[in-house]
């Protein structure tokens, strides 16, 4: 779960400082509470009931979604919205999907050489929570992390070298929110 710290003072400007007040928007990423190891170290996912009240949005993969609903296809996103999410997240390689009310968008990141994928759903979800408190705009948000991803990506670095600067986020956002698909279901 993505929440603000407590701070005194703010440290920010003043629409970031706007942003950092709030905290009616809470981002599941489940993996560390569905992750297990056995005693070789290997890592599963367990079948889990998470209690999802007050969740405003959830960012899962295929496998993390089965693990969380017994399905890892629309059924499964369905599930989870009815436990009152209103944004569910399906990352899927290089697609990424949104289900919001009634309908699924959809982004595709291009096929671009992996150097180190570590810490890009946390890049993803950082962007996504900040941009809807800021914005409110789920489309935008959805545009705007997926141009965070592929920006991580294109820096080609490790670790946290691969935070992306801004003008990189915001031209590949912009490509996004014009490509992004949808589909009612």
């Amino acid at each position: 779960m993505i929440r603000r710290p407590p701070r005194s003072t703010p440290l920010y400007s003043s629409a970031a400082s706007d942003v950092y007040k709030r905290q009616d928007f809470v981002l599941l990423d489940p993996q560390g509470f569905i992750r297990t190891h056995d005693m070789n170290n290997k890592i599963s996912l367990k079948n889990a009931e998470l209690p999802l009240d007050g969740i405003a949005a959830i960012k899962v993969n295929p496998e993390e979604l089965f693990a969380l609903t017994g399905s890892n296809d629309d059924t499964g996103l369905l599930k989870l919205q009815k436990f009152g999410i209103e944004n569910v997240i399906l990352t899927n390689k290089q697609k990424i999907s949104l289900l919001v009310k009634d309908k699924i968008y959809s982004i595709k990141l291009p096929n671009l050489e992996l150097v180190d994928t570590t810490g890009l759903g946390d890049i993803f979800c950082s962007t996504f929570c900040c941009t809807m408190l800021r914005e409110n705009d789920f489309l935008w948000a959805l545009s705007f992390s997926g141009g965070a991803v592929q920006a991580a990506l294109e820096t080609k670095s490790f670790g946290i070298d691969k935070i992306p600067q801004k003008g990189a986020v915001e031209n590949n956002g912009s490509y996004f929110y014009n490509m992004v698909d949808f589909r009612q279901i």
